[in-house]
C-alpha cells in the first residue's frame, strides 16, 4: 500500500512537471493559470515542429477546463527558447479580464481579454492610434523594423498600463513622440482609452527635440 501510494505520488509529479505552464501567469484568485498545449521543448514536447501551432491555453487549475484558447501570435523562430518563456499574463486585481503578451526579439505584442456577461473570456479590440495617443498612424516607410506594444501592468483604478514604442528613422518627422504609456478602462465589451503621457516636441534629422519647457523635468528618451 506505501509502494503504491509512493508511485502515485511520483507520477502525478511527473505529470505536473511536464505540463508546460506558463511562468506567472496565475490569476490574483489563485483559481487560472496559463499553460501551452505544445511548446518548443524536448523533455516535455518531443512531438514539436517548426510548423506546428502551439496555443496558450488559459485553464482552471483545480479541473484542468480550457476557458480560452489563443493562438501563438508571437515569431516561434524568434530565438531558441520555450515559447512559455516568451508569454507574459498580467491579470486585473479581480481575476475577470488579463493581457497576454509575446515579447520577441525585435517585436512585441499584446491581446486583451475580459470575462462577458456569459461568463466567458473574450478579445477586446484596441482602439484605434490616433484614439489612443492623440496622432494618426506613422507611416511605416519611416519606421525602423521593431517595435513593442506591452502592458506594464494594472493601475489602482483597474486601467491597464498599456505602453507603446516604436523606431523611427532619420527620415521621420513630426511631433509624435512614438513613445506613449496608455491608460484604458477595460469593459467585459470594449476598452476606452482614460489617459496618455507621452513628451511632448517633434523629430529633426532622426533626432527628438524636447519643448524647452520640458528640458529639466522630462526623462531621458532610451
Amino acid at each position: 500500500m506505501k509502494f503504491s501510494l509512493v508511485l502515485l505520488f511520483a507520477l502525478t509529479a511527473l505529470s505536473a512537471a511536464k505540463i508546460p505552464t506558463v511562468p506567472k501567469s496565475l490569476s490574483p484568485d489563485g483559481k487560472i493559470h496559463a499553460v501551452m498545449d505544445i511548446d518548443r521543448d524536448p523533455t516535455i514536447s518531443p512531438e514539436w515542429k517548426e510548423d506546428s501551432y502551439p496555443q496558450i491555453e488559459i485553464t482552471q487549475m483545480n479541473t484542468g477546463r480550457v476557458l480560452t484558447s489563443i493562438g501563438y501570435f508571437g515569431s516561434p523562430s524568434s530565438d531558441d527558447r520555450p515559447l512559455r518563456e516568451h508569454v507574459r499574463v498580467s491579470w486585473r486585481p479581480d481575476s475577470k479580464a488579463f493581457a497576454v503578451t509575446i515579447n520577441d526579439r525585435f517585436y512585441s505584442s499584446t491581446l486583451v481579454y475580459a470575462l462577458n456577461e456569459e461568463s466567458k473570456f473574450v478579445q477586446l479590440s484596441f482602439p484605434s492610434y490616433k484614439d489612443m495617443t492623440g496622432f494618426v498612424p506613422p507611416d511605416s516607410k519611416h519606421l525602423r523594423p521593431r517595435g513593442r506594444g506591452t502592458v506594464k501592468g494594472w493601475n489602482k483604478e483597474g486601467h491597464l498600463i498599456y505602453d507603446l514604442f516604436a523606431s523611427p528613422m532619420a527620415s521621420f518627422t513630426g511631433k509624435d513622440p512614438l513613445i506613449h504609456r496608455i491608460y484604458l478602462k477595460v469593459t467585459d465589451t470594449r476598452m476606452i482609452p482614460a489617459k496618455v503621457e507621452h513628451e511632448e516636441g517633434e523629430w529633426r534629422n532622426g533626432d527628438w527635440i524636447k519643448l524647452k519647457a520640458q528640458q529639466d523635468v522630462a526623462p531621458d528618451r532610451e
